[in-house]
C-alpha cells in the first residue's frame, strides 16, 4: 500500500513538474489527491503534497488550500510550518475569524504567542478599517465643514469680496494644497476604498479634496472615481458632481445637473448638455430626477463644501 502511494505521488508530482515547464497552471490532479488525503485525515501526507505543489507552482496555492495545509501542519505538531501558512492566508485577506478560532485542528497552536497575532490579523481583515487613514479623512472633512460654515458666515456678514472672506478663502486654498498631497498618498497607496476601510467620512473627504484641486488633478483621478462609483465605494452623487465640474470647466455645460445657482430665489441647474436626456442619465447611475433634486435641494448641504 505504501509503495502504491509513493508511486502515485511520484507520478502526480512529475505531472506537476511537467506542467510547470509548460504553463505552471494545471495542478488540479495533485490538488485533488491532497484534498482526498486531507479528507481521510492523513494529515502528514496531505501536508507534504500541498507543500510540494506550492513549491513546484512558484508558490501559487489558493487560500482554501493554504488553510488546509496550515491545519495539516498544526495537527502534526509542525508549528513553524503551520504559522507560515497561517501568515499566508492572513496576508491574502482571510477574514473568517470564527471558523479559525473554532477549528479543532488548530487547538495545539492556541497557547502559542503567535496565535493571537494571527487571529488579530484575521480580525483586522474582517473589520477592514484602516484606523489611521479613517481618522485622517474624518478630521479633514470636519475641518472642511468648519471652514465652509465660517466662510458662509463671513460672506453673509461682510460680503463675498470683503477682506475677511478673502483672507479665509486664501487659508482654505493653502489647506487644499496640503490635503491634496495627503489624499494623493492615500489613494495611491490603498486605492479608493469604501467606508469599511476609510470610515464613514472617507469618500466625502476624498471627493471634497478633489473638488478643491485643479482640473488637471481632478481629471487625473477621474477614472479611479468612476470605478469607485461603479463598485459602490463612492456614492453616485459624488461621481456626478465631479463629472459635472470637469464638464463645466471644459464645455460650459454639465452632464447630470448637479451644480446649481439661485435665480429669483429658486435653484436651477447650470447649463446641461442634452437637457432632454438628463433624467435618463441620472437614472442610469442611480440618481433621482432633476426635478426632485431641485425640489429637495438645501443650500450648502449637497455640494461637498465646495467654495468657488
Amino acid at each position: 500500500m505504501r509503495l502504491k502511494y509513493c508511486l502515485l505521488l511520484l507520478i502526480t508530482l512529475a505531472f506537476v513538474f511537467e506542467s510547470k515547464a509548460q504553463d505552471k497552471q494545471n495542478y488540479a490532479l495533485p490538488l485533488h489527491i491532497a484534498d482526498s488525503l486531507f479528507a481521510a485525515k492523513k494529515y502528514q501526507k496531505a501536508a507534504t503534497v500541498y507543500a510540494t505543489i506550492r513549491t513546484l507552482n512558484y508558490g501559487v496555492l489558493d487560500t482554501a488550500h493554504l488553510y488546509k495545509a496550515a491545519a495539516c501542519w498544526a495537527v502534526t505538531g509542525k508549528r513553524d510550518s503551520a504559522f507560515l501558512y497561517l501568515e499566508f492566508i492572513a496576508g491574502r485577506g482571510f477574514e473568517n475569524e470564527r471558523m479559525l478560532s473554532a477549528d479543532p485542528l488548530f487547538i495545539r497552536l492556541h497557547r502559542d504567542s503567535q496565535w493571537e497575532t494571527i487571529v488579530s490579523a484575521v480580525h483586522q481583515n474582517r473589520v477592514k478599517l484602516i484606523p489611521a487613514v479613517a481618522a485622517e479623512l474624518s478630521q479633514m472633512l470636519e475641518n472642511y465643514q468648519k471652514d465652509f460654515d465660517e466662510y458662509q458666515l463671513l460672506v453673509n456678514q461682510h460680503g463675498k469680496n470683503s477682506a475677511e472672506a478673502r483672507s479665509l478663502k486664501e487659508h482654505i486654498r493653502e489647506t487644499d494644497s496640503v490635503n491634496f498631497i495627503k489624499v494623493s498618498s492615500i489613494v495611491n497607496t490603498y486605492g479608493w476604498k469604501s467606508k469599511e476601510y476609510f470610515g464613514p467620512d472617507g469618500s466625502e473627504a476624498l471627493i471634497t479634496t478633489l473638488l478643491h484641486a485643479s482640473i488637471a488633478n481632478q481629471k487625473k483621478y477621474f477614472s479611479i472615481i468612476r470605478i469607485a462609483a461603479l463598485n459602490g465605494s463612492l456614492p453616485a452623487e459624488g461621481f456626478a458632481i465631479m463629472a459635472d465640474n470637469i464638464a463645466l470647466y471644459e464645455n460650459n455645460t454639465q452632464i447630470y445637473g448637479t451644480h446649481l445657482r439661485l435665480n429669483n430665489g429658486q435653484y436651477e441647474a447650470y447649463s446641461i448638455a442634452d437637457e432632454a436626456g438628463v433624467d435618463t442619465r441620472r437614472g442610469q447611475i442611480g440618481l433621482c430626477s432633476l426635478a426632485v433634486y431641485l425640489q429637495n435641494f438645501k443650500p450648502y448641504s449637497q455640494l461637498y463644501y465646495y467654495i468657488k
